[in-house]
């Protein structure tokens, strides 16, 4: 039973053959797993590429277990090896029916995966707030602590600066109904050193660091993005950010799943005055009240209660499993929840080799 590809560790992404004993994964917990064992080898027979309906792609030897949950007419949870998933397909037909109970999708996702955790770790020393790293993320100049922001929103992120220790020193109405503001980070630093230390004026990212912060540090970037850059869609708990920066959608598609949640990306053509100018990559993920992804209330307040049930939009379905030649495979052992670790982009819980 054995992976190969990138597995989460604590300090950040590993390749599964860099793994060795006291490394320490991340489990379906979202906590630290110590490994007690890892070897990598030769697979000896024919390996399965799994790909996830979030795009994550993971390949593992035909023995590897899953640990899924079955449609076969009821779900039922269990684990299954590659070749099994293969076996039986990815759907499930089952016939039409009408009435109170009506099924009129013949073809269903057979399996699903385990919902990704929220990360659990420890507060990192970061230069600069949370909340206003992600705002400037989004509507920020990049070679300084500058902001653009409507003037509906500005009392709101004033009083943001000020509950976190940093603070507006100017203000300057651009056009119509936004200001560009200056930001500085009180007795700390300026915000122009805070940015130099994160390494991100004129390269704007999200820090490795950051990924492996504590829950509330990236809750609060996050809560930044959306505010300063995102729209949530009243009585959907729909929520969309949109960026031109590949860097910057392909790291907060990360940030998101970090906390938990799913994100779906989309790439189209960025228009500028009737010409197509780049890319336009859309992120669209699933909250609500509890998940806490934005701090303006006209924005927060538009987000619904969450049912009791794990709603749809948290589900993962396995969507191809295509044999593919044998590679080099590691087997992991851990000592962690269930001897589980958390492996490819989408963070996908998968059993160790016990």
């Amino acid at each position: 039973m054995a992976i190969s590809g990138k597995v989460a560790t604590v300090q950040g992404w590993q390749d599964a053959s860099d793994i060795k004993p006291g490394d320490r994964l991340l489990d379906e917990s979202g906590r630290a797993a110590p490994v007690i064992s890892a070897d990598t080898r030769m697979a000896d027979s024919m390996c399965y590429e799994l790909e996830f309906r979030d795009g994550t792609r993971i390949t593992a030897s035909a023995d590897h277990r899953w640990p899924v949950r079955e449609y076969n007419g009821t779900y039922r949870d269990t684990a299954a090896s590659s070749e099994q998933l293969a076996q039986a397909g990815v759907t499930h037909r089952r016939p039409l029916t009408t009435g109170r109970t009506k099924a009129t999708k013949g073809d269903v996702a057979r399996w699903r995966t385990r919902a990704t955790p929220t990360l659990d770790l420890p507060a990192v020393p970061l230069p600069i707030p949370p909340y206003l790293l992600g705002y400037w993320l989004g509507d920020g100049d990049s070679d300084g602590p500058r902001i653009t922001i409507a003037d509906d929103d500005l009392p709101s992120l004033e009083q943001q600066c000020e509950t976190l220790g940093a603070r507006v020193v100017s203000r300057a109405r651009t056009h119509g109904r936004t200001f560009r503001i200056r930001f500085d980070l009180g007795w700390r630093a300026s915000g122009l050193e805070g940015l130099r230390e994160l390494g991100v004026l004129q390269n704007k990212h999200i820090p490795a660091k950051v990924f492996r912060s504590a829950e509330e540090q990236r809750r609060g970037v996050l809560q930044g993005i959306v505010d300063s850059d995102g729209y949530i869609e009243s009585g959907t708990n729909r929520v969309e950010v949109c960026f031109t920066s590949e860097r910057l959608a392909r790291d907060t598609t990360e940030l998101i799943r970090t906390l938990g949640l799913y994100p779906r990306v989309s790439i189209g053509d960025a228009p500028l005055n009737g010409r197509v100018v780049g890319s336009r990559y859309r992120i669209v993920f699933t909250a609500y009240r509890t998940d806490r992804v934005s701090r303006l209330p006209r924005k927060a307040d538009r987000l619904g209660t969450r049912g009791k049930a794990t709603p749809y939009s948290r589900v993962r379905t396995i969507t191809a499993v295509t044999p593919v030649p044998p590679t080099l495979v590691t087997r992991i052992r851990v000592s962690g929840t269930g001897g589980t670790y958390l492996a490819g982009d989408g963070l996908v819980p998968v059993l160790d080799e016990n």
